[in-house]
């Protein structure tokens, strides 16, 4: 079967929304799992902002958050109930009744379907026996508002856009509503960050308490990252929250780098004003150790939050680099990389930079590939006739690589 013939069945099953479904045809069941966030106090718009660890009161300053007075953007955080209540995804061999290992797969910024990632995870489960779990970061999937996508709505907000900055570049109704949000309060990628990372200790919690009964309860966990993904894999490797990943490998696709050397300047991701916004909020937050953002400031505290505060360290490739590159040397054998050579979002040069260090004195394999077609970071695989040998042919090398890393 072609790459987008594979598609096409597993995007017109997974549309049924049914609780399970099995193609029998290609060995598969998908199962949809409703999840309640138990971290949405974290968010901005809650009565209730406390560190619940320390229960410290933590107050955010309303003023750093820009406001555009148009209501479909500018709906506080906690309001946004979709995000707290919504389902997850697990694809697991038919043939297999309850999977020992499982690999919990993170998408790109940006993302409100999974279809594109349906063939991935199914030729993961297919290759290694595991349960590969999607699950979709805080404002992503159908955990972001359906006005999001909507392009009348989205199409208002562009002109804007447009009008507000004259200059800006790489606006859509695609990434309208990201790039609004992430303009308005940059911050937004620690705050979502960690509530899936919250999420996630919970999924485990509940794998460990044998709740989900498609995954045994002493099953391996796996991480598997696509562009931001990678970015939330290294970090919840790094931290290993309640020492749930020691052994879990990592695999990034598309990513590894530090947020600073990514640029997602595109129509599909976020557009010039946000991007610049964000990389030059992060510069001075760094610059000052968080001086004017106290909330922040305390979760990057490393003695007082020493599992969230890799977040920080990760920001940018030249500020704590040390600790960063130490810590990695620690996992090495555990992570691996697998970048595209005409990726401009996610250079493969920044990968080797990040994982490999400055002085390529980290053994983590960072394989570098080039496709004999057309291709992209938002579209690694396209969904053509023209060359559709090669693209499934580079489809699978992408994920036998995966699949003998995650089993070797």
């Amino acid at each position: 079967m072609e790459y987008y013939e594979l598609y096409e069945v597993l995007k017109s099953h997974f549309d049924s929304r049914k609780k399970i479904v099995e193609i029998k045809d290609l060995n598969v069941t998908i199962e949809s799992i409703p999840f309640e966030s138990k971290v949405s106090d974290l968010l901005y718009g809650s009565d209730h902002l406390q560190c619940s660890q320390h229960h410290q009161p933590l107050k955010i300053n309303e003023n750093a958050y820009l406001i555009y007075h148009q209501p479909v953007i500018d709906s506080k955080d906690f309001d946004i109930e979709c995000n707290k209540k919504f389902e997850y995804h697990i694809l697991k061999r038919a043939d297999t009744a309850i999977a020992d290992g499982c690999i919990i797969f993170f998408h790109g910024l940006n993302e409100k379907k999974w279809d594109k990632y349906l063939p991935w995870a199914y030729e993961l489960a297919q290759k290694t026996h595991k349960a590969v779990i999607l699950f979709p970061i805080a404002f992503h999937m159908d955990r972001a508002e359906a006005v999001w996508s909507d392009r009348h709505q989205m199409t208002e907000v562009v002109k804007f856009r447009k009008e507000k900055y004259p200059e800006n570049t790489h606006f859509s109704y695609v990434n309208a509503a990201t790039s609004s949000r992430l303009e308005a309060h940059p911050q937004r990628i620690f705050w979502s960050g960690l509530q899936t990372y919250s999420d996630i200790i919970e999924v485990v919690k509940e794998i460990k308490g044998n709740k989900i009964k498609s995954i045994a309860p002493d099953a391996g966990l796996d991480l598997f990252g696509y562009s931001i993904g990678s970015f939330l894999s290294m970090i919840i490797k790094m931290a290993d929250p309640l020492g749930f990943f020691t052994q879990s490998k990592v695999f990034c696709f598309c990513g590894g780098m530090t947020i600073d050397r990514m640029f997602p300047i595109s129509k599909y991701i976020m557009d010039a004003q946000a991007t610049i916004k964000m990389q030059s909020v992060f510069t001075e937050l760094l610059s000052s150790d968080f001086k004017f953002d106290s909330r922040l400031k305390h979760y990057q505290d490393d003695h007082l939050h020493p599992q969230e505060s890799w977040f920080k360290k990760m920001l940018r490739y030249n500020y704590f680099q040390k600790e960063r590159e130490e810590r990695i040397q620690e996992i090495h054998s555990q992570v691996k990389a697998y970048v595209l050579e005409k990726d401009n979002v996610a250079p493969p040069m920044e990968a080797l930079n990040t994982l490999q260090g400055g002085y390529r004195n980290i053994d983590v394999d960072v394989e570098i590939k080039d496709f004999p077609f057309d291709y992209s970071h938002m579209v690694p695989f396209p969904l053509t006739h023209k060359h559709k040998t090669e693209i499934t042919a580079a489809f699978h090398q992408f994920t036998k690589s995966a699949s003998d890393f995650y089993t070797q």
